[in-house]
């Protein structure tokens, strides 16, 4: 049984992972396992074990008494504690031949503070228009927002899509999408190009793209697919970078409290380049510019640095400081630190969730706990 393995200590890492996947796939089994492995439950059942063992030897010892029937009250009384152990039984058959460990072993329930928990992001954000005007997508109803110069701007189940030719003005037109913590969206551009929005994050664009090339300028976080036109490169600006293509799928990862700025490549090519040096990706590379500049090329984990746009939380071996990051953008949220854990932690969980199932998941590790006090989230060893 995998939850007898992981609280004895001795789970492999593909039960490791076998286990995290089932825990994460419904509160029941999240419930389930935190049941299983508390410490007061399993002491309980221990003791329950003993008693069963002493009942036992004693039957053997008294086997020639004629049996009575139990009265009914008589009878519920003795299913009851094997309809209550049978969830620990396997796992209480292990400690009756070793003893549990007190030691490291903390109560994974999560204190909160206030019984109202922190509800998850959604399709949040405004769009700004070439003079002025600002309309609140999230609330905005579907059909036609606007017209900029002959184009058209429609919202449809939670997208923004452009529609139309060149701009009757003969200028170019700019229009800007943000979305607050707590908040995504999507986009279809004039060139059919598709953008996603993260939260807390922001793009600026024309209306149409005219000359000889198509450039935006983003903040915070983003995921493109490019539609092709080898006679118009597709630039992102982003802070002092640029990340230029003709056709393809990448992200970007520049919100300002991250340490270093990510481009990530999932398909095509891009160069990304600054006022010192450029670098040019391969299929499954990042490149990650620091704040001085220098451009590194590595292997990206395109599940995990993805996970978002795809609807979910993926950590692999992360920092609780890129977590905890991830965690305030999405559910609007405060982060306090009353120490730092150092350990490193691998989990997956949906977006959809409110921040305690979240933090629950992080807390089964033992190396991390919580509180939520209104929208703060206090962390601590």
């Amino acid at each position: 049984m995998l939850i007898a393995a992981y609280v004895r200590g001795t789970i492999s890492k593909k039960e490791h992972d076998e286990l995290d996947a089932w825990v994460a796939a419904s509160d029941d089994n999240l419930r389930m396992f935190e049941r299983l492995t508390d410490e007061k439950n399993l002491e309980e059942a221990v003791k329950w074990m003993e008693t069963v063992q002493t009942e036992k030897a004693l039957l053997d010892k008294t086997s020639h008494i004629p049996f009575t029937k139990p009265s009914p009250r008589r009878l519920w009384s003795r299913v009851m504690p094997y309809g209550i152990a049978a969830s620990v039984i396997i796992i209480v058959g292990l400690f009756v031949l070793k003893p549990f460990s007190k030691k490291g072993s903390k109560d994974p329930g999560i204190v909160i503070a206030n019984p109202a928990d922190i509800t998850p992001g959604g399709n949040k954000a405004y769009l700004t228009l070439a003079d002025g005007r600002k309309i609140v997508l999230d609330s905005a109803a579907n059909g036609v927002l606007a017209s900029e110069g002959g184009v058209g701007i429609s919202k449809v189940d939670g997208q923004i899509i452009y529609a139309g030719g060149q701009s009757e003005l003969g200028i170019t037109l700019y229009n800007t999408v943000n979305t607050p913590k707590g908040g995504q969206y999507r986009l279809t551009l004039s060139d059919g190009s598709n953008v996603w929005l993260n939260a807390a994050s922001s793009i600026h664009y024309p209306v149409t793209f005219s000359g000889n090339e198509r450039v935006v300028t983003i903040l915070g976080e983003a995921y493109f697919e490019v539609a092709k036109n080898a006679a118009k490169p597709f630039r992102v600006k982003v802070n002092d970078a640029v990340v230029e293509v003709l056709g393809t799928h990448f992200a970007i990862n520049a919100y300002p409290d991250e340490p270093i700025m990510r481009t990530i490549l999932k398909k095509g090519s891009v160069k990304v380049s600054n006022n010192k040096k450029g670098a040019i990706l391969k299929p499954g590379q990042e490149a990650q510019l620091n704040q001085q500049g220098d451009i590194a090329i590595v292997s990206a984990n395109l599940d995990e640095a993805l996970a978002w746009k795809n609807g979910k939380f993926l950590f692999d071996h992360a920092p609780i400081e890129n977590i905890m990051r991830q965690a305030a953008r999405w559910y609007d949220a405060e982060i306090v630190y009353e120490n730092k854990p150092t350990d490193l932690f691998t989990a997956e969980v949906s977006r959809d969730v409110p921040v305690s199932k979240l933090l629950r998941y992080l807390e089964l590790t033992n190396q991390v706990h919580f509180k939520i006090e209104n929208k703060k989230i206090i962390v601590s060893k």
